[in-house]
């Protein structure tokens, strides 16, 4: 998305009294969640830590971890493709729909799906596909993307959903959240009898035994892979972790946050053989690249990868809780998929890089103790290094450093700097809804020789 585009969607949605009043109640409902999520723990601190030296040290080592991966899966009598982009894995995808012959497709929660506009290319070319995570299947109904990747409909009112609902199913238009949920059940429980092919996301891969490791509230995904003959698994390589003991660790903390009392997942899966004993199913898994590698070569931003998609920074995120995921235009939307957008386009991820207020929120509930505000001053500095079209700006902020490293220099500017920097430079940024301010007519160091009778 160009940056005229996302500040013209970012005008548009910052001033919505009704979204902003649904996106506080959101927020405030999660700060009351995190009051006593970490009671259970003797040390959160030193888990967080622990979880953070996993993900980190299998980058030093993700070239064999990936071979050993792909290995396992063959010795448990799964198939691993591997997709280097998101063109090749959709590719990839709809040749084994067409292969199998599949007529309907069930699909789960998948943010590499999201990413790769998986559902969209499939409609496209005619596939039947229903999508089973309640969230997302909400956003199908109105034909919208998720707003983000834990909480996919939070953006929607209940009315919202009980209108679309009425519209949709038939339904009335003024039912509670339970009557929602039981519809959304009758509506799919159909889908899982009649489906050919169930395509997953994961939550993480292992590189030790090959097993797959998936998570979820609802129980849609334990129904959709026991119900299909073809078990399609489409995940990043960045999910991999070296050994499945290190699941004890990250799987209790992925979930840290979680709406539910007992503070995690409803039902884990860790899958090591395809399903079925008579007819046993046949497992495909999609590793997909998609600039994931070529993110790997900044040393600093790829501490991203360490994320284990529990959603608390956009949860806390002041910019986020004030423009929406949508607005992101991104399947990673938040403080995650703004340092992540350096991987494509520098010029197209530079808008993305200035929404960070460093406060530092992120960071302070972020389970896995990601920096994220540093992250995004490095996007903003290496941004600034190959952007040629930033060169003039650059140009002006290094002549306004040099002013102001002299005292003398800077008294005698003070003029100028009213006159040009804050007037004009800052007038179609900031000036538009705040006040410029204004150099104070004497500075302390003039005040202060005047005062004391020294000479300048």
């Amino acid at each position: 998305m160009e940056s005229t585009e996302f500040n013209q969607n970012v005008k548009q949605i910052a001033f919505d009294k009704e979204h902003q009043q649904r996106m506080m109640s959101r927020y405030e409902s999660f700060m009351a969640l995190t009051k006593d999520c970490t009671n259970h723990y003797s040390n959160i601190e030193l888990e967080k830590s622990r979880a953070f030296n996993i993900r980190n040290k299998t980058f030093k080592n993700y070239d064999k971890l990936l071979v050993d991966f792909e290995t396992n899966v063959i010795n448990n009598k799964g198939v691993v493709r591997w997709a280097l982009d998101a063109d090749q894995a959709k590719q990839m995808i709809y040749n084994i729909l067409s292969e199998e012959k599949a007529k309907n497709i069930i699909k789960t929660k998948s943010v590499v799906a999201e990413e790769i506009g998986l559902i969209s290319y499939l409609q496209m070319k005619k596939m039947n596909v229903t999508e089973t995570d309640t969230g997302e299947f909400i956003c199908y109904q109105f034909d919208e993307r998720p707003s983000n990747s834990s909480h996919a409909a939070s953006h929607k009112s209940q009315q919202e959903i009980a209108d679309i609902y009425s519209e949709k199913f038939g339904v009335k238009n003024n039912l509670s959240a339970k009557q929602l949920m039981t519809v959304t059940r009758k509506v799919l429980s159909d889908k899982y009898l009649k489906a050919d092919v169930a395509i997953t996301g994961a939550d993480f891969i292992v590189a030790d035994t090959g097993d797959i490791i998936l998570s979820e509230n609802d129980g849609n995904t334990l129904k959709s892979i026991s119900n299909t003959g073809i078990h399609i698994v489409l995940v990043g390589i960045d999910q991999l972790i070296p050994s499945i003991d290190d699941v004890s660790t990250l799987l209790p903390l992925s979930s840290l946050y979680e709406v539910t009392k007992i503070k995690s997942k409803s039902l884990y899966t860790i899958l090591s053989k395809p399903a079925g004993n008579v007819n046993r199913q046949k497992l495909y898994v999609i590793l997909v690249d998609n600039n994931r590698s070529t993110f790997m070569e900044h040393e600093v931003q790829r501490q991203i990868f360490t994320c284990i998609n529990c959603g608390a920074c956009c949860s806390v995120c002041p910019i986020f809780n004030t423009i929406g995921g949508h607005v992101y235009d991104s399947a990673v939307p938040g403080p995650v998929g703004a340092v992540l957008a350096i991987s494509g386009d520098c010029e197209q991820a530079a808008h993305l890089a200035t929404l960070c207020g460093t406060c530092r929120q992120c960071e302070q509930y972020c389970p896995m103790k990601i920096k994220i505000s540093d992250l995004l001053l490095r996007n903003r500095v290496d941004i600034i290094k190959q952007d040629k079209s930033l060169l003039a700006e650059r140009n002006v902020y290094n002549f306004i450093m040099k002013k102001i490293e002299s005292r003398k220099d800077m008294d005698k500017s003070k003029d100028f700097f009213n006159r040009m920097e804050f007037k004009q430079l800052l007038k179609k940024t900031w000036g538009v809804h705040r006040e410029i301010p204004k150099f104070a007519e004497k500075s302390f160091s003039e005040m202060w020789r005047e005062i004391n009778k020294v000479e300048s």
